[in-house]
């Protein structure tokens, strides 16, 4: 039988590589804000680019609804925030997915001034991205007065209000054409 594990592993990993990016779907949904901090930071809400595979989401970029404004993500690290992490920090959802906001990318310098002032860095966090199911970000900047910490920014609660069709096939749209121009790391 100890043959077949390896074999089986093998296999395994295979197929995960085949299907990971096969599986993988870009989708775009809209939120509109019903926290006061989301209706603050966001007015008209927010727009969210993710990656939809098997695991679930993984968000690309955050569009303000009303206003061309988009900010890179990359995969956030907890140690970043500080010691131990969001489970550190009181009244934040320790179990959400971290990414940063690249602040090098579009508008990400925009994103960090607005949503965390005083900051040079920002770190939002996702509660599950679903069809028809409520979204609420958390935002977190370094903190100016406490090296190597961070801290809540705001909490933005937002109600599902659709999903937007992306382009599929077809040239891409000559004035911009921003959701295959995923620039900087992520």
């Amino acid at each position: 039988m100890k043959p077949s594990l390896p074999l089986f592993l093998a296999a395994t990993a295979v197929l995960s590589a085949l299907a990971g990016p096969a599986a993988a779907e870009r989708r775009m949904f809209s939120y509109d804000p019903i926290s006061p901090d989301a209706r603050r930071l966001t007015g008209a809400g927010v727009t969210v680019l993710f990656e939809q595979g098997l695991l679930g989401a993984r968000p690309i970029k955050v569009l303000a609804t009303g206003v061309p404004a988009q900010a890179l993500l990359r995969k956030g690290s907890q140690k970043d925030l500080g010691k131990g992490g969001l489970s550190a920090m009181s009244g934040v959802d320790a179990d959400a997915a971290l990414y940063e906001v690249d602040g090098t990318a579009e508008q990400g310098k925009v994103y960090v001034r607005a949503f965390c002032p005083g900051s040079k860095r920002l770190w939002l966090s996702f509660s599950r991205i679903a069809l028809r199911h409520d979204l609420r970000i958390q935002a977190f900047g370094d903190d100016p007065k406490a090296a190597g910490q961070a801290r809540l920014c705001g909490t933005l609660d937002f109600s599902y209000r659709g999903e937007w069709r992306l382009p599929t096939g077809g040239p891409p749209d000559p004035n911009e054409d921003w959701t295959d121009n995923l620039t900087g790391p992520r």
